[in-house]
């Protein structure tokens, strides 16, 4: 019988799983380490791990829920009275091959303690503008070139919650202005711009996000101006 694992909250939608998975793969050829932050019960730490194995990945969380939101969020309540960290634990033991190394601490130790650079990083740990901010301010300097960092509640931590003071949409933006977003899927590839392939791919990614965006405005208010002629 297949293992299967037992997460409780849905929080994490399958489609974002795939995409997460093609995020993983596309730095298989980068040198750097591997790290998700903020894990809870493993749902996406099982599918970066199966993605990247025989690579490992550092797994960092406190087990104790967005504390930095606020002490009464729900992911803090549902921390007091479950063994969080055990579930994750048995988790990923029956989902992967046990390439994951778990690191119970804040995010901004490990990340000051880090001294290797970074190929790919998910963040999924508290969903307010500071945290957020703060998390990508000591995360940037450390990416290698072509290196992907992507996260979850883009949509629903948005610029306007006033209670995140912006969110991680506003993080995002500030500090990674060259991202893409799905729903709730945000990814950002680091380019650091010195080799003629990060130069084409930088390329490509302003024709993706501006160009095209505009073409599809201006094709848009080109229906809505013909249709307004042909009505008059």
């Amino acid at each position: 019988m297949k293992n299967e694992g037992v997460f409780h909250e849905s929080w994490y939608e399958d489609k974002q799983l795939k995409l997460l998975e093609k995020k993983v793969k596309n730095t298989k050829n980068l040198e750097g380490e591997i790290i998700e932050i903020g894990c809870w019960e493993g749902k996406s730490t099982v599918v970066i791990a199966n993605a990247c194995y025989p690579e490992n990945v550092d797994a960092v969380d406190t087990w104790k829920g967005n504390l930095d939101e606020s002490p009464d969020h729900i992911s803090v309540q549902i921390a007091r009275e479950r063994d969080v960290f055990s579930v994750f634990q048995e988790n990923v033991k029956k989902l992967t091959k046990g390439n994951i190394n778990p690191y119970k601490q804040d995010c901004f130790l490990y990340l000051e303690k880090l001294a290797n650079p970074v190929k790919f990083c998910h963040i999924d740990a508290s969903h307010d503008y500071k945290s957020v901010k703060k998390t990508l301010h000591m995360l940037l300097p450390k990416l290698v070139d072509r290196a992907i960092i992507c996260g979850d509640d883009y949509a629903a931590a948005h610029i306007g919650r006033k209670d995140l003071e912006g969110g991680v949409e506003r993080a995002v933006k500030e500090m990674c202005p060259l991202h893409f977003s799905n729903g709730n899927f945000w990814w950002y590839i680091h380019l650091k711009k010195h080799s003629f392939l990060s130069k084409m791919i930088y390329m490509k990614l302003i024709y993706k996000k501006y160009v095209l965006r505009i073409f599809r405005i201006c094709k848009a208010l080109a229906k809505k101006i013909a249709l307004i002629l042909i009505v008059g």
